[in-house]
This record gives C-alpha cells, sequence and structure tokens, in this order.
C-alpha cells in the first residue's frame, strides 16, 4: 500500500502538466526516482505504392523496375547489338510491367527508470512486420529480341524460328541464368537476384539506449538534453533481393536530443525538440550499379560507408479538454545528409550515394486518456496514460516514402 501511495504521488506531482495527455517521445519530461515505466506502442501503416522524388513530386515506389528490357538493363545484348552491327539500346527484350505495393506493422516496447528525480535510463526495442507486394510481368509488344532454341542463344525475332522470351524466362535471367534449349544447362548467365516476388518477414529492429538529464524545471519550463546509441541489430538490406525492405541501416548512431517544454499557459503545453542522429562508417555487401535509377547490376562488393547524419525539429502543442483528456498536433522536418560509399573495386560507387540526401514533413495529431489522478483517488487500479494517434507524410524528396499510420500507445508506471 505505501508503494501505491509513493508512485501516486511521484505520478501527480512529476506528470501534473502531463495528466491530460501523453508526452511525446520527445519531451522533457522524466521518470521519477526509483519508478520504472513501460511504453508499448503499435503502428499499423496504410499500404503505401509512392514515394517522393528528388523533386519533391510523388512516383510510383516501382518506378524503377517499369523500364525497356533492352542492352541497359542486360548488357550481355550488347555483343548481339555489336556482333549485328545494330545501335545501342536496339536490342531489346521486351518491358517489364511492374507494381509494387509496401505493408508495415511496428512494434515498439520500451523501458524507462528513473536514476535520480532529473535522470532516466531506457532502451527501446522494435519488432518489424513487412510486406512487398509485387506484381510483375514482361511485356513484349516491343521487343526485338528472343530465343532459338535451335540456335541456342538469343537472336532477332525475325530470324525463323526465335521466340519472345516470357515472364519466366527473365526471372531466369535476374537469377541463376537463362537455359535456352531445355537441357538443363545454363546458356545465358543470371544475375544471381532472388526470384522477383512478393517478399515478407518479421524481426527485430535497431535496439536503442538512451539517458536523459533534466537540467532545469520551474513552473514554466522543462528543459533537458538526451542522449543514446542505436545498435545496429535490426536485419539489414539483401543484396540479392531487388523487394526486400531493411530492418535496420547495419550502422552504430549515436542519438543527441534538446529537449524543451513550456508550460506557462494554463491548459497548455508547447514543445520543441531538436534532433541530431550521428551515423559511424561501417562496411556492408551491396550491389553497385552503373546508374543509380537501374538496380540490376552484377557488381558486388563489400563497400566502406559513413551514412548520412539526420537532422530533425519537432514543434507540438496538447490541450486540455478535460481532467485526464487532451489533444495534441505535431509538426516534424526531417533532413539527412548525403551518404558516403567507397570500394577498391572502382564500380560507380557515386551511384549509391545519389539520392540519399532525403528530406521529409510529418503531421502527427492524438487524442489522449490517462488514469493518473484516477489512480491516485483510488478509483483505478494502475497509472497508465494511452494515447490513439494518426500520422501523415506530407512531403519529402529524394525516395522517402509517402507513409501514414494509426497509432495506439499504453504506457504504464510501476
Amino acid at each position: 500500500m505505501r508503494k501505491r501511495v509513493l508512485v501516486g504521488s511521484l505520478c501527480l506531482w512529476f506528470l501534473a502538466p502531463w495528466l491530460s495527455g501523453i508526452a511525446w517521445a520527445g519531451d522533457a519530461e522524466v521518470v521519477p526516482r526509483g519508478v520504472f515505466k513501460i511504453d508499448v506502442e503499435s503502428k499499423w501503416y496504410f499500404p503505401t505504392t509512392k514515394r517522393f522524388n528528388p523533386a519533391g513530386h510523388l512516383e510510383d515506389i516501382a518506378i524503377d523496375f517499369n523500364t525497356s528490357l533492352d542492352s541497359r538493363v542486360f548488357p550481355g545484348l550488347r555483343q548481339l547489338e555489336s556482333a549485328l552491327g545494330l545501335p545501342f539500346g536496339s536490342a531489346k527484350l521486351g518491358g517489364s510491367i511492374v507494381s509494387l505495393k509496401l505493408e508495415f506493422i511496428d512494434l515498439l516496447v520500451s523501458l524507462q527508470y528513473g536514476v535520480t528525480d532529473r535522470f532516466t535510463v531506457g532502451v527501446t526495442v522494435p519488432y518489424y512486420w513487412q510486406k512487398s507486394q509485387v506484381s510483375a510481368r514482361v511485356g513484349t509488344s516491343g521487343a526485338t529480341v528472343g530465343k532459338n532454341a535451335a540456335l541456342n542463344t538469343l537472336a532477332p525475332l525475325r530470324v525463323p524460328g526465335t521466340k519472345p522470351l516470357t515472364t519466366e524466362d527473365v526471372q531466369a535471367l535476374l537469377g541463376k541464368g537463362l537455359d535456352i534449349n531445355g537441357d538443363g544447362t545454363v546458356d545465358i548467365a543470371g544475375f544471381g537476384f532472388k526470384r522477383f516476388e512478393t517478399w515478407s518477414d518479421d524481426g527485430f529492429g535497431d535496439l536503442e539506449a538512451r539517458f536523459r538529464y533534466q537540467y532545469l524545471k520551474t513552473d514554466n519550463w522543462r528543459l533537458a538534453l538526451t542522449s543514446g546509441v542505436r545498435f545496429p541489430t535490426g536485419q539489414v538490406d539483401d543484396p540479392d533481393n531487388l523487394v526486400d525492405v531493411s530492418f535496420g541501416t547495419g550502422a552504430y548512431a549515436l542519438l543527441f536530443r534538446a529537449n524543451n517544454d513550456f508550460t506557462g499557459i494554463t491548459n497548455v503545453v508547447l514543445h520543441t525538440t531538436l534532433s541530431y542522429d550521428l551515423y559511424l562508417p561501417d562496411r556492408q555487401t551491396q550491389r553497385v550499379p552503373d546508374n543509380v535509377n537501374q538496380p540490376i547490376t552484377n557488381n558486388k562488393e563489400e563497400v566502406q560507408r559513413d551514412l548520412g547524419d539526420i537532422f530533425k525539429v519537432e514543434v507540438s502543442g496538447r490541450y486540455t479538454l478535460l481532467t485526464g483528456l487532451s489533444i495534441s498536433g505535431l509538426y516534424e522536418f526531417g533532413a539527412k545528409w548525403k551518404d558516403q560509399i567507397s570500394g577498391k573495386k572502382g564500380f560507380a560507387y557515386a551511384s549509391l550515394e545519389e539520392e540519399t540526401n532525403w528530406t521529409s514533413h510529418i503531421f502527427i495529431m492524438g487524442l489522449y486518456y490517462t488514469t493518473v489522478p484516477l489512480y491516485v483517488k483510488k478509483s483505478f487500479p494502475i497509472p497508465l496514460i494511452t494515447s490513439i494517434a494518426y500520422r501523415d507524410r506530407f512531403a519529402g524528396s529524394n525516395n522517402i516514402l509517402h507513409t501514414k499510420f494509426i497509432s495506439l500507445q499504453i504506457q504504464a508506471f510501476f
């Protein structure tokens, strides 16, 4: 009973300005000394088929896969063009017709502990469910080259016995290679990619460990500094899969946050956070295409990476409607610097750097309810903060996804 009263009193004292709503992840609040807080948030994303291009306009995620299957995509066709005296790019297998839809569910579990009344430590463990829904086929209306079983080679379609390649033939070219005459032997080497088809997986993301020090607390202000480390525990992108989605970056990052809350207006809390993620150099095996918009390549190497750092500024406001109930709105601007990639094989490493310096504009609106006042009055058994929120990335650039989600969150103190 004494512990219940202590926890309730601490929650009431330290969280009084927040009793009508959940604090955003970037707020300046800390957990009271000797108290644990567990935070569970689930995000359900709307399926998306769009991303923002370098100019900030929406485009299909699959745009780089919808292309003419000519010698720019399959360099082996250049030999045929040279032998027949054909212009570059005139040898065509057809055109790829691809649609791609991404689906995500995120689960974030955090545990925090108040070491002192001003110093909090915590860890966040993310778990993701991800799916790439793929529809792909080959259109042969523009094809000029096909397979000739009698000659056991590719040949112009005007040559008797030459047939256009099927979708399965192109899948074979992307994979282990094409057997033209069906004798079980690969006649044209492939690129070594996994089958271009729907992919799904689930797993842990990059774990974060943080600490926060609240260096100022007055009637009108709460100011804090947050630092931490993001560990590369999530599965990285598979260089042999064209449609998978990574669970982590593969690199360590140092995290820095400046949290600022103003509570000098009745029933209102105003908040800003400046954040900076500093990525440390790492090495990863990647495909290195000649062009950023042509992902199909045989070039593969363990490259040296220095991922671009990320800066964000967040501005939000919360308004108390009733005791225990509040609404909130948040705007976040984010910007990432360009990745730096180098290697030893002389590939076009700039293709891995281009279009990596993205920008992002996000709006979040939420509704929040807390049972802390009821807990203090012994009318509810557990001090909880719950929320439901809607988030929309309404603008951006350089291939960042156009995503929306609804989140549910619950926090408990013990």
